[in-house]
């Protein structure tokens, strides 16, 4: 019998690939574990500690642990958020009206605005001296509110903040699911006399489960790795009630000169990210499987 030739086509397209993703992905991941074993200062040489710096983190570190949990009450906010939002205008877009191609504009236009002009002009909103809300609030008789400056105000506007500027790019990816659904489900659904909530639990929401899965990694791992809107808007404050992991390991870098301990505090995340995607990926599989 005569061996079968491997075609080598596919794998000369995928080298290039595999380069770019092995120089600026997989060479620097290593570098950064690397790092993370040492413990840097700029005024001595770099001193070998081993898992010295992820158990510093774990066990001693306060700031650490404090970002950790904002970063994990963030993430549960904008998740589902993201999720409850991009379901209700997904459907609201997919509707028969007027203007349908205004709207699907006008909610994705956020998305191609800079993060930093988005956290600036809500910054400006939110000012609690001559912000637009507080002079709305004034101009009906009650008192202004400092938002960035309460703990649980400043939460709440991070996570509305970065709602605001990524909804539309998810809302989009429910409606293209949405309109993946079959019609003739809804009208075979309608001639046996369903109505509209009936059709939504048991047609819409089921088949609509693999694209919310999508959006819910998505989402997740962009929560996970949240710095410029709220960095911009309250510099992780007040206090240290919105500071993230991404600025934490940004403080450690590049104002206290940490790097091994911001090289750990990185791994540490991309550990959570990898290990969250994997569980979220294993819960697709067994809900298509179902």
């Amino acid at each position: 019998m005569r061996k079968k030739k491997i075609p080598l086509a596919p794998y000369l397209f995928l080298i290039p690939n595999l380069l770019v993703f092995s120089v600026f992905i997989i060479l620097p991941a290593g570098y950064n574990f690397y790092l993370s074993l040492f413990d840097t200062s700029p005024f001595r040489p770099a001193e070998f500690v081993g898992l010295g710096n992820f158990l510093y983190l774990l066990q001693k570190d306060d700031l650490f642990r404090r970002a950790l949990s904002n970063l994990v009450i963030f993430v549960f906010g904008d998740v589902g958020g993201m999720l409850v939002g991009s379901v209700l205008i997904g459907i609201l877009l997919n509707q028969r009206v007027k203007l349908r191609g205004f709207f699907r504009s006008a909610f994705f236009y956020p998305v191609l605005l800079s993060p930093v002009v988005v956290a600036l002009v809500w910054q400006w909103i939110l000012n609690n001296q001559f912000g637009a809300l507080n002079a709305l609030l004034t101009s009906m008789g009650s008192k202004g509110i400092p938002w960035l400056l309460v703990p649980q105000w400043s939460r709440f506007w991070t996570i509305f903040v970065h709602l605001w500027a990524t909804l539309g790019f998810y809302s989009l990816i429910v409606l293209a699911g949405l309109q993946s659904i079959p019609a003739e489900l809804y009208e075979a659904a309608f001639v046996d006399g369903a109505d509209r909530k009936r059709q939504f639990y048991y047609i819409t929401i089921p088949l609509l489960l693999p694209t919310l899965m999508t959006v819910l990694v998505l989402s997740t791992i962009r929560g996970f790795e949240i710095f410029d809107h709220v960095y911009i808007l309250t510099g992780g404050g007040p206090g240290t009630a919105t500071l993230m992991m991404v600025q934490y390991i940004y403080r450690a870098a590049f104002q206290m000169d940490q790097f091994g301990l911001a090289a750990a505090a990185s791994f540490l995340l991309f550990l959570i990210i990898f290990l969250l995607t994997v569980v979220q990926y294993l819960l697709g599989k067994h809900k298509e499987a179902m």
